[in-house]
């Protein structure tokens, strides 16, 4: 566990909670963590949400997910709170809210997880989350950060269909306002492609947390591990190549290694060059192994370059340090395009750090991961006379972006991570352009003879669109149709009545003939 003195936060550092911002109805960014130190944040309260139902034997044979809750569990700090709940066919606590004041709290919330079993019958997601609305519910009055952490690999059921399909719209109606009022945040895990994936992003969307898919178990830490630096936002070291630089401000570093595999062996070379594994005593040193990842807490590591071995990529290494990379984000109102400006600064002891021998080799660059994972680097030129780094940034995607500021010099080195999330709106659809109508004006007319009720502009004729135009013509065409036919009907109807009154009159006219004829001689 991370532990330190936590300190007031002074007026100057008040802390600005995540919000929806809109920016010149063109865009929507929500921001996560303005004050982005875990010292300054309020503390958290927690609740994981652990799926027990029996197809968890399936998707997490190796139940990786307990070593994954632990990892997040360690890296808390004294102030923070937390809860164990196991769900399937209803949902308990393992443990209650506690807070990790000392080493027995840390403990018993770590014993918890192995708990966690897989023998339950069914999926009730509808009641893990009124479990942790009912103990989370004060946490904002008493001015803590709540957040769930779900992770489950079904669908919301309960053994009978109808009744599932109402628990799970009860959700929707009832459970999110409720998740809502309490400022809840829900960070969802889906374990596998057959989980009820709309209902995990739509409870993360809504809630303004993060839903994330582990495609495979042993990616779980690395999804802990992410939610930890968006709710936390601890100070950091960058990696490169697996090599990182400790600097005589750090007091504490807690590294993450991944594991090629469930037999790899991860070793550390400090910068004496011997290296050292999990199998070394030290009381400055605290190992944890698991199959996917080591965990590995050193106090008051020596100064140098240090070497992560045999492991694979995407490490980390958290710090507690009395030099801190501070961030602030606003937004240029002046631009015509939606931007982001970004200004980054050292502070030592709650106070700006304004020493130019420690800024005048630093290298700065801002890492973006946009929503399709490519990354794209920028370089921060732009310092000002406080000592502040300052770049602008425009999104112009859909989704959640990542990014990093990168401060590294040849003995200090530090990162800062944050996220956003970026929706642009419909774009409206275009208006068909107007046929060109002829309007003639009267210039001889007098308006200055008119009253001055009637001196005002007529309003112009509102033009006749093309589709208009084209529904006049159809019209016309079908009249002129029914005319013709109607027409072609007279006219045959009159033929064969003339024929009718000649054919009559033909046959009346033999029979008077014989009485017009002389008579025989």
């Amino acid at each position: 566990m991370i532990t330190e003195q936590r300190q007031a936060v002074p007026a100057t550092l008040t802390l600005l909670h995540p919000q929806r911002l809109l920016f010149a109805g063109f865009m929507l960014l929500v921001l996560f963590g303005q004050a982005l130190h875990a010292e300054d944040k309020l503390p958290l309260d927690t609740v994981i949400l652990m799926d027990s139902s029996g197809s968890m034997k399936q998707t997490d044979p190796r139940q990786l997910r307990k070593p994954a809750a632990k990892l997040f569990i360690s890296l808390l700090g004294q102030q923070d709170r937390l809860s164990v709940v196991s769900f399937s066919a209803k949902a308990w606590p393992i443990t209650f809210l506690t807070q990790l004041k000392n080493e027995k709290q840390t403990q018993k919330a770590l014993r918890a997880t192995d708990r966690i079993s897989h023998k339950g019958m069914y999926t009730n997601i509808h009641a893990a989350l009124s479990k942790g609305i009912e103990l989370l519910k004060q946490s904002d009055q008493l001015e803590r950060d709540p957040i769930i952490i779900l992770m489950s690999d079904g669908q919301m059921d309960v053994g009978n269909t109808e009744r599932s399909a109402e628990l799970r719209q009860q959700i929707f109606e009832t459970l999110l306002p409720q998740l809502i009022e309490h400022n809840i945040k829900v960070y969802s895990i889906a374990f596998t492609q057959a989980s009820d994936q709309q209902l995990l992003q739509e409870i993360a969307d809504t809630t303004e947390g993060r839903y994330a898919l582990a495609a495979s178990d042993d990616v779980l830490h690395k999804v802990f591990s992410k939610i930890f630096e968006q709710t936390k936002q601890p100070d950091m070291l960058p990696l490169h190549e697996n090599k990182f630089v400790v600097d005589a401000s750090i007091n504490e570093i807690t590294i993450i290694a991944n594991k090629f595999s469930d037999t790899s062996q991860i070793y550390l070379q400090p910068p004496t060059g011997e290296k050292f594994n999990s199998t070394f005593k030290s009381a400055k040193v605290k190992w944890f192994v698991s199959n996917s990842f080591d965990m590995i807490t050193i106090q008051k590591p020596a100064e140098g370059e240090w070497k992560i071995l045999f492991s694979d990529d995407d490490n980390r290494a958290y710090i507690i340090t009395d030099i801190k990379l501070r961030t602030n984000f606003s937004f240029n109102t002046e631009s015509d395009v939606p931007e982001l400006i970004i200004k980054s600064w050292f502070e030592q002891n709650e106070k700006t750090e304004d020493s130019k021998d420690l800024i005048k080799n630093m290298k700065v660059v801002l890492e973006i991961e946009h929503p399709d994972d490519t990354l794209e680097t920028f370089k921060v030129n732009n310092v000002n006379e406080q000592g502040e780094f300052i770049i602008h940034y425009k999104p112009d995607a859909n989704g959640i972006y990542g990014a990093s500021i990168i401060a590294t010099s040849r003995t200090f080195q530090r990162q800062q991570t944050f996220s956003f999330k970026n929706t642009l709106p419909d774009r409206p659809k275009p208006t068909p352009a107007p046929a060109p109508v002829d309007v003639s004006v009267d210039v001889s007319a007098d308006v200055s003879s008119q009253p001055a009720a009637q001196s005002q502009p007529t309003p112009e004729t509102e033009p006749t669109t093309t589709d208009e135009t084209e529904k006049d013509e159809n019209d016309l065409t079908t009249t002129l149709i029914y005319f013709g036919v109607a027409n072609v009907v007279l006219i045959f109807l009159g033929l064969n009545g003339f024929l009718i009154y000649r054919h009559l009159k033909h046959r009346k006219t033999p029979a008077a003939e014989p009485k017009a004829q002389p008579p025989e001689a």
